[in-house]
């Protein structure tokens, strides 16, 4: 019971953060991605457990989100996982911490996908481990009709494919019901066997212990 009123209490929190932090990007290029996409698509809402939001944005309007998170004192931005390409603000309530991620893609007026460095893996510095998302998927940038403040990519469903394959619309665990890959320069989700889902489960919480 413990277990499932954490995990009601993220969703609750997870869901007022993507509705503020929606109004803050009101006038900037941006739209909901990864997770949350995945969430508010197929379940139309924040997936239970997950303990983040995630948005990509255009690049050029990092340092202007900077500067506006920065005035909201509850969001304290985390050092530890930030770079070039990614910015993480961490915001807790009711003892609970939250993460909110904004992705920061590049748009080439003169190619026809947007590049997104951080992606799953977190390696920014190696060209071959960034996503090319075809831009055909993503412009033009609109609200749902359901969540109007949210800003969705043009096709959502097919975003959503992209991702995470042709099995996007069966939940799996977080980090242990798969993994994912970068193979030229798109995603590939590889689904964990049941042993390796336990194996992945017993040293986390093992590493806890230690």
């Amino acid at each position: 019971m413990v277990f499932k009123k954490k995990n009601k209490d993220l969703q609750d929190l997870n869901y007022k953060n993507l509705l503020f932090i929606s109004k803050i990007l009101f006038n900037i290029e941006h739209f909901i991605c990864y997770g949350t996409l995945l969430g508010i698509v197929r379940e139309k809402n924040i997936i239970k457990g997950d303990d983040d939001i995630d948005f990509l944005i255009n690049y050029k309007n990092k340092k202007k989100i900077l500067k506006r998170m920065k005035s909201y004192k509850s969001f304290k931005i985390n050092k530890k996982v930030t770079n070039d390409f990614f910015l993480q603000f961490i915001k807790t309530d009711k003892g609970l911490k939250t993460y909110i991620d904004f992705y920061f893609y590049i748009n080439n007026l003169n190619k026809n996908y947007i590049v997104e460095r951080h992606n799953f893996l977190s390696n920014v510095k190696d060209p071959k481990f960034a996503l090319h998302i075809p831009k055909k998927i993503i412009f033009p940038i609109r609200k749902h009709k359901n969540f109007k403040i949210i800003s969705i990519p043009n096709k959502p469903r097919e975003l959503c494919k992209f991702l995470y394959g042709n099995s996007w619309k069966t939940p799996l665990k977080k980090n242990f019901g798969y993994r994912m890959e970068i193979v030229d320069n798109k995603p590939l989700l590889i689904k964990r066997s049941y042993t390796g889902s336990l194996t992945r489960q017993f040293k986390k919480e093992l590493s806890k212990l230690i």
